[in-house]
């Protein structure tokens, strides 16, 4: 790996901590809101025409998100790594490990390829912000439905079949320790199934600034997203995909561990 420049950790006292929350989140709605409009008044009526079918300028507007909030705050940093393993004109599924709500952010800003991802249904009803998810082509499913689910897998299907990447976490929820769980099948079939590649992704350093069930910043972090190499699952039968799977899983545990101990070292 190539040497990484990372910003000095803090953490912060409550004053900090509330001081920081309001300043990023009141910047957040801001950039949300202007990026929202202009998906839904310039971009959606332009991408009807001429970009119909992977919407990849209105995804382009989410990695201009995430990388103008990553940009503006004193305390976030982010580094890119494997960038070399993204083969151009190619489409995957993207897994990646689930820390924070701040990994949509990072992963947006750090990865120069379209891609859509799952939310949660009700993200979509939220005025301006949901409206425009919609518009860029992101995937809504409530977990708690199986028919949601299945729905959910026939526009992921559908989104490959256009030429656009998927990001899922296949852990299925943010974890609360900052560790690698297990791994859902889902992905994984889907990836077999539609014939493309999986692009193991781990990111690093979100789960400190934002930890599960907070809307407090607790910490100065430097934001690491970490590209793995493509993965090929088309000749695998259902018998041997659990083994493919933990092979990808226990990979991306041995990364998130040598990134750490970079860090400190």
């Amino acid at each position: 790996m190539p040497p990484m420049k990372i910003l000095k950790e803090h953490t912060f006292g409550s004053v900090e901590s509330f001081f920081y929350s309001l300043s990023l989140w009141t910047a957040a709605v801001f950039l949300t809101l202007f990026a929202a409009c202009l998906d839904l008044f310039i971009l959606y009526p332009w991408s009807l025409f001429f970009d119909r079918e992977t919407r990849k300028v209105l995804h382009a507007i989410s990695a201009d998100w995430g990388r103008t909030i990553i940009r503006w705050s004193s305390i976030w940093g982010i580094v890119v790594m494997g960038r070399e393993h993204l083969q151009k004109g190619k489409h995957y599924i993207l897994v990646a490990n689930h820390q924070s709500l701040l990994d949509i952010l990072a992963v947006c800003a750090a990865l120069p390829i379209n891609f859509k991802f799952l939310a949660k249904r009700e993200l979509f009803h939220i005025p301006f912000m949901g409206w425009s998810m919609t518009a860029a082509g992101y995937v809504p499913v409530d977990r708690a439905s199986h028919k949601s689910g299945g729905e959910a897998a026939h526009r992921i299907t559908r989104v490959l079949k256009k030429g656009a990447s998927v990001l899922l976490f296949p852990e299925g929820t943010r974890s609360p320790d900052g560790k690698i769980h297990a791994f859902k099948m889902g992905a994984f079939k889907l990836a077999r199934d539609n014939k493309v590649e999986i692009l193991p992704i781990v990111i690093d350093g979100t789960g400190q600034a934002l930890p599960k069930k907070s809307w407090l910043v607790k910490k100065k972090s430097t934001f690491i997203v970490s590209i793995g190499k493509p993965v090929s699952l088309e000749d695998f039968a259902d018998s041997s995909m659990e083994e493919a799977k933990e092979k990808i899983r226990h990979e991306m545990i041995g990364r998130l561990e040598h990134i750490r101990h970079g860090k400190k070292s």
